[in-house]
């Protein structure tokens, strides 16, 4: 779990910085590993389909389904993770 927490806060943070200047395409690719990384962790199968095909298209819809769910029964941490990484942002460590 600490490694999805780690993955987790960089989207978070990711999210925060997006929502106050376009990101670089170098933070805009970092970030898109970030989001992929936390909807595969809700991934069930233990391979991942090749990208662009239907299987994968609903390994990625299920991993999402699944991250909401989680952020939905750990609104907490999610609030502090979420709040911690605007912070960041605000201060301009992120930057």
């Amino acid at each position: 779990m600490g490694e999805f927490i780690a993955i987790l806060t960089i989207y978070y943070m990711c999210d925060s910085v997006a929502g106050t200047r376009p990101l670089a395409g170098d933070e805009l690719n970092a970030c898109s590993a970030a989001y992929d990384g936390v909807k595969t962790y809700f991934i069930e199968d233990f391979e991942l389909a090749p990208r662009g095909s239907l299987a994968r298209f609903e390994q990625n819809r299920q991993g999402y389904l699944g991250f909401k769910a989680w952020e939905a029964d750990n609104s907490e941490l999610v609030t502090k993770l979420r709040s911690e990484a605007e912070a960041e942002v605000r201060l301009g460590v992120a930057y």
